[in-house]
């Protein structure tokens, strides 16, 4: 429903059925901002199970998935992966990379999770990856309480109502288990957003907030949240690395140059301020008590 303006629908993190404010717009689909607690979310009418982003133009783009994300792997594995061995599950495994990283790089068994038959198809046959089933979360046939750390990059965003989810991975997560997801960050992506709309126009052909795909946008606040909801604790914010390149940009070194400088600002930012300041995308953790 909408009131001069805005729109009544129900908030993902504080869910309260209010109105919420159209704060942008993009492909005739509108961003919605809740007044209650300043969450922002897509009004696109989305489905909970997302199969179709692999099968885009341009998602088999390889330079992206790999050689630009090397580093941020590199940094998971230094920062985030215990030394040792233990069990991860990769969940929106998507090509396989990610998973085959840690399979050949450290000591533990990754496996993945992934909707989209065309992205599986990809990792085992093109990378070896054997180790990533296709389906659903709750179709993959893991035990409860049989891992040691589950990872979530870039999904949480695509899913409308993250609880389902969020409670299967508590379910299969070791007590004291880890939970690692990251996300765009929402005031700073819907700032880009309104800079880069209002330099080149309401173009159809740009993706300034991806509203067809990307459904909820967090904060900080927001995703600490709805994870306590969901029985996590000590939620914490960490800084990896970013993608070594700019979507649609291949490898162009200024724009990565620009990349690096700004991810260099955000963390010192977030140092000087006691981490209260975070322009960075966000790297969550969260432990399953």
């Amino acid at each position: 429903m909408t009131v001069s303006g805005a729109v009544v629908m129900l908030c993902t993190v504080c869910r309260a059925n209010t109105i919420r404010k159209v704060v942008f717009s993009e492909y005739g689909i509108d961003v919605l901002r809740c007044r209650e607690c300043g969450h922002i979310m897509s009004s696109y009418e989305a489905g909970q199970n997302y199969e179709e982003y692999f099968d885009q133009p341009g998602r088999l783009e390889t330079f992206w998935w790999d050689q630009a994300h090397r580093s941020m792997y590199a940094d998971f594995r230094r920062r985030l992966l215990p030394a040792g061995t233990g069990r991860l599950l990769d969940v929106g495994a998507g090509l396989g990379y990610f998973v085959r990283t840690i399979c050949d790089e450290s000591d533990w068994e990754a496996y993945g999770c992934e909707i989209s038959a065309g992205a599986v198809r990809y990792a085992k046959e093109v990378l070896g990856v054997t180790s990533i089933s296709c389906g659903t979360l709750e179709e993959s046939g893991h035990q409860p309480s049989s891992f040691d750390l589950i990872t979530m990059w870039d999904v949480i965003e695509h899913i409308p109502n993250p609880d389902p989810l969020l409670l299967q991975i508590a379910r299969l997560l070791k007590p004291q288990g880890t939970l690692f997801l990251h996300t765009p960050n929402a005031p700073v992506q819907l700032l880009k957003a309104q800079i880069k709309k209002a330099i080149k126009g309401a173009r159809s052909e740009e993706h300034y907030l991806e509203a067809r795909d990307h459904i909820n946008l967090y904060s900080a606040t927001g995703i600490a949240r709805v994870l306590g909801r969901c029985g996590f604790s000590d939620v914490r914010f960490e800084h990896l690395s970013p993608i070594q390149s700019v979507a649609g940009c291949g490898d162009n070194r200024l724009f990565r140059w620009a990349k690096n400088g700004y991810f260099a600002v955000a963390r010192s930012l977030s140092w000087a301020s006691g981490g209260k300041l975070n322009i960075d995308n966000l790297f969550v953790t969260a432990i399953r008590p």
